[in-house]
């Protein structure tokens, strides 16, 4: 039923913008900061786009950046709380594995409570495949991590993967440790 009503809307939508002859210009509020872009009249094939470096300045004034290139130290620290998470998960050691995790993460509750679930159930391997840190700003860092987990035992359901994770890692003290994790991909194993 919600596919119909997706369907409807979608439909009605596109009717009321065709038939109202309304354009972006028409609606309320102010005008968009930058220069307009400008269209060729039809059948020309041309535009001329504003210049790039007329993009105003993101909230806070100050343009990012570039990421700096990062020292070997630091690139080592970060790979070692992945291998140290890893290594802790792959012993079912909970202590461990929560002391690789930032105390104010927003998944520092359901990671405790998935590992709980996990180390009763299974044993599992996990291969550090491949880390590569992205950049370091400050006190956050993102490091692209592909690890396998196979299933070694255990009376729960699983799926030997292989799985792409941008993991963000940010300063706790003088120790960095896991904030968030994104996964990127996933590829399920065949036999």
């Amino acid at each position: 039923m919600n596919i119909l009503r997706s369907h409807i809307f979608a439909f009605a939508s596109a009717y009321f913008a065709l038939t109202s002859g309304l354009s972006a210009q028409d609606l309320p509020g102010s005008p968009l900061p930058g220069k307009p872009t400008t269209t060729a009249p039809a059948g020309t094939g041309a535009s001329t786009l504003p210049p790039s470096t007329d993009a105003p300045p993101p909230p806070g004034g100050k343009p990012k950046a570039e990421p700096a290139e990062v020292d070997p130290a630091t690139a080592k620290e970060l790979k070692d709380v992945i291998s140290s998470n890893l290594y802790a998960c792959s012993k079912r050691n909970l202590t461990m594995a929560m002391g690789t995790i930032h105390p104010e993460s927003p998944t520092v509750d359901s990671s405790r409570d998935m590992m709980r679930y996990i180390f009763a159930r299974l044993r599992l391997k996990y291969t550090l495949e491949k880390s590569e840190v992205i950049d370091v700003r400050g006190d956050e860092a993102r490091i692209k991590v592909t690890q396998a987990t196979q299933k070694i035992s255990g009376n729960a359901a699983f799926r030997d993967n292989r799985v792409t994770i941008i993991h963000t890692l940010k300063r706790d003290g003088q120790k960095w440790k896991m904030f968030s994790s994104e996964a990127q991909s996933i590829q399920f194993f065949e036999y």
